[in-house]
């Protein structure tokens, strides 16, 4: 099976659509981890796509945020998303809204994928902890059992890998390694999952990247040949800048659509 691994749409319309149609025919389901509105001018749009084709979704902190749940306080969000946050809630249709309570606030194991988990943020603070660092990959490796996690939220694709060390006799020395690999697009690596072999994956953002290249971001995984591509692709920019200056969001989340940040 393949699966198109989607994260932080961000209620980014035009995004969304150039990277299904970047992927047209080469996946078979849609695994979205989070953050499906927040920022972005089409939120309803993006729920209903997500809502259609998605086999999988977790809720992420800015959808939680717009359902006003307890544990996210807009508040501690700055000015222009918590704007963003308060726009969206009053956006958002009364059956995607239903559609977004409905999402899991906890990781979760795929079907048919049990050496997988999927969340939003981390396995150790699934809605708000930012991996970032391979020592903050290191902690979360801990706290998880599967071979792979696949985490958004950071806006930056990103391949955390963690790896036992085998001394002269192939016996475990209990030393591990984390490599922290910035993927380049069309980039396949092959997944060699084992009880020494462990990864956190990352595909960025679809909707709003954060790695100073502004295409649209998302990734192809492979479960039958264990392959994880990184992909990037160009979409209409000033059409989604054109939609936000309508809904009056803030300058600033307009203007860094066109350099990624």
């Amino acid at each position: 099976m393949r699966v198109l691994v989607i994260s932080d749409i961000h209620g980014n319309l035009a995004a969304l659509e150039s990277v299904v149609g970047d992927a047209l025919g080469k996946y078979d389901t849609v695994w979205c981890l989070g953050d499906v509105v927040g920022y972005g001018p089409s939120p309803n749009e993006c729920v209903a796509w997500v809502r259609e084709n998605a086999d999988l979704c977790v809720i992420g902190n800015h959808d939680w945020a717009v359902l006003g749940r307890p544990g996210i306080n807009v508040d501690d969000f700055n000015p222009m998303a918590r704007q963003a946050v308060l726009w969206t809630r009053d956006t958002l249709t009364p059956e995607n809204h239903s559609y977004l309570d409905t999402l899991p606030d906890r990781p979760i194991q795929p079907d048919g994928a049990d050496c997988f988990l999927v969340t939003h943020a981390s396995p150790r603070e699934p809605v708000w902890e930012y991996v970032l660092t391979p020592g903050i990959a290191l902690e979360n490796f801990a706290i998880f059992a599967q071979n792979a996690c696949l985490v958004g939220h950071t806006h930056k694709p990103a391949i955390y890998r963690w790896h036992l060390e085998r001394g002269l006799e192939n016996e475990e020395t209990g030393e591990v390694t984390i490599d922290h690999v910035l993927p380049e697009p069309d980039m396949r690596i092959a997944l060699e999952l084992s009880a020494t072999q462990r990864v956190i994956l990352n595909p960025g953002s679809v909707g709003q990247p954060r790695d100073n290249d502004p295409r649209a971001a998302y990734a192809l995984l492979d479960l039958e040949k264990m392959s994880w591509e990184q992909k990037r692709t160009a979409y209409p920019i000033d059409l989604t800048q054109s939609l936000m200056r309508r809904a009056d969001l803030p300058r600033r989340l307009i203007d860094r659509l066109n350099y990624g940040w």
